[in-house]
């Protein structure tokens, strides 16, 4: 099913033209004249995008902006102003406004920006449905994505430990084979090293003591679809050169069986270990480690991706609040500032446990600071240091750097630079100028 939209648009000529170059690809549109009239609608049509105009009767697009924070965090949310208004369309941007247009509206600039908001935000998350975040940082891991699953190639995914690097390769999947293709998860720490050979390659009746039936095996069962290897880095040296086998031939021996067979399958491998550095210690194969990293994704940290943190704390908050009949919960500022001030060393694990936990505990309304657990409290002030852009932390492999490549890159030109990065001029500038980039 295509996608829907609802737009919020007081004129009714500036609605109607909005709503025809929408549904010429085939989006579902509704549409409402005012803020108040487009809340009634998003509760009862849960649209997967909003477009609505800043100035409105009864409840302004600043004021849906909160309501869509407080309620629907995941819905991407589109601006439209008149010229004059863009400084607040800016600071829609902070409130977590995906990206703003400005009147008159360009219709080819509208449908892309309206794909690309789409796309961001469509990507299969293992929580409730969807990966969030509308960083510049994963925006480039969502075209990433869509790069990797649009070949048979193998791809490793590396990241700390709690990332999303399994919610990462169900995405790859998802658009690689499809959602009815297999996706088999092994492991490799979790299996004990005598039957991991078998999990992965499968046996035949008899072949070992124990092996009272035949057994497929992941890369069998995985066939059409996707094998996900967990934890690559774990995987014993002595399996090393048979995997190697199967991941170059494309044909699977079963443990105690002469006959191969031959396989179908997109391999994603994942890591938080330095494969690299174990290549070098011996413990690793490096012909293992080059076919695994054919196509390579590395999932930034969350303290490298701050302003996603709101976005997903908010989220957390929503679907706990569901869950547990307490869907009238909201965070303090005062405890919103300790989670965006905290390191989150667990990542997006630490932060979902987090807000799961404060919500079970909640006995009010208010999701306070004596909610969160004390290293948090007592550590929401020890960032990394500040980076030479001032801004608290370490950008290193972020926004700012991936900007700044960008510019460097494009000589400068800010329209070469945008189209190169995938957002709009009016994003670029909004960052360059939240990060303080100017041209020497």
């Amino acid at each position: 099913m295509n996608a829907k939209i609802l737009i919020l648009e007081d004129e009714a000529r500036m609605r109607r033209l909005l709503e025809l170059v929408l549904q010429e690809p085939g989006y579902q549109i509704q549409t409402a004249a005012d803020g108040r009239q487009g809340i009634l609608l998003w509760k009862s049509w849960q649209p997967d995008l909003v477009l609505s105009d800043l100035k409105m009767p009864k409840m302004n697009g600043l004021e849906v902006l909160r309501f869509r924070n407080a309620h629907f965090p995941g819905t991407p949310f589109i601006l439209l102003t008149a010229f004059g208004t863009v400084e607040t369309a800016v600071a829609a941007m902070k409130e977590g406004a995906f990206d703003y247009l400005t009147k008159p509206v360009d219709n080819n600039q509208v449908l892309e920006l309206v794909a690309r908001a789409l796309a961001a935000s469509n990507v299969t998350h293992g929580y409730s449905g969807k990966m969030i975040g509308s960083s510049l940082v994963m925006q480039q891991l969502h075209r990433d994505i869509t790069m990797v699953s649009a070949t048979d190639s193998s791809v490793l995914i590396t990241g700390e430990s709690g990332t999303g690097k399994e919610l990462v390769a169900k995405a790859i999947h998802k658009a690689h084979g499809g959602q009815d293709s297999p996706f088999i998860r092994v492991n490799c720490p979790a299996i004990p090293q005598e039957l991991l050979e078998s999990e992965l390659f499968g046996h035949r009746r008899g072949s070992f003591t124990g092996a009272l039936e035949d057994r497929p095996g992941a890369f069998v069962a995985a066939d059409g679809g996707t094998l996900f290897l967990d934890e690559i880095g774990d995987l014993p040296l002595m399996l090393q050169p048979k995997l190697l086998h199967v991941v170059e031939q494309k044909q699977v021996t079963p443990v105690g069986e002469t006959q191969t067979r031959r396989i179908r399958v997109k391999i994603v491998a994942a890591t938080n270990r330095e494969l690299e550095t174990m290549v070098g210690r011996g413990t690793f194969r490096q012909d293992l480690f080059y076919r695994l990293n054919t196509l390579q994704l590395q999932l930034p940290p969350l303290r490298h991706r701050r302003e996603d943190i709101k976005e997903l704390a908010e989220y957390f908050l929503q679907e706990f609040g569901r869950e547990y009949g307490k869907k009238t919960l909201r965070l303090d500022a005062s405890t919103l500032t300790r989670i965006l001030a905290y390191n989150w060393p667990g990542n997006i694990r630490e932060l979902r446990n987090v807000m799961e936990r404060g919500c079970l505990q909640c006995c009010g309304e208010v999701f306070s600071t004596n909610l969160l657990p004390e290293a948090i409290t007592r550590n929401s002030t020890a960032v990394e240091p500040h980076s030479s852009t001032g801004n608290g932390f370490d950008l290193a492999g972020t926004e700012f750097n991936l900007i700044l490549r960008a510019l460097k890159h494009c000589g400068w030109n800010q329209s070469r630079t945008a189209e190169q990065l995938g957002v709009t001029r009016n994003t670029l500038r909004y960052r360059m100028k939240k990060y303080g980039i100017r041209k020497a």
